[in-house]
């Protein structure tokens, strides 16, 4: 049997693959509670992940900066 922990990394790969809550609440009868969790999890990883660009972006424009 999976624990938890696994089966929220298994539902967050889901979202990723562009399955809905609804999705896997609804269809996939998976507990309303992990796939709560997983979501959460999923959108913490979008925002950093989009925080992260945003730093490298800013960070090769001030390296192309420095080069003038």
């Amino acid at each position: 049997m999976h624990s938890d922990h696994q089966i929220t990394n298994d539902l967050q790969q889901l979202l990723r693959r562009g399955y809905s809550a609804d999705d896997l609440t609804n269809q996939l009868s998976f507990p309303r509670e992990l796939v709560e969790k997983a979501l959460t999890q999923y959108n913490a990883e979008i925002r950093q992940r989009q925080h992260d660009r945003a730093l490298h972006s800013q960070a090769t424009y001030a390296m192309r900066l420095q080069r003038r």
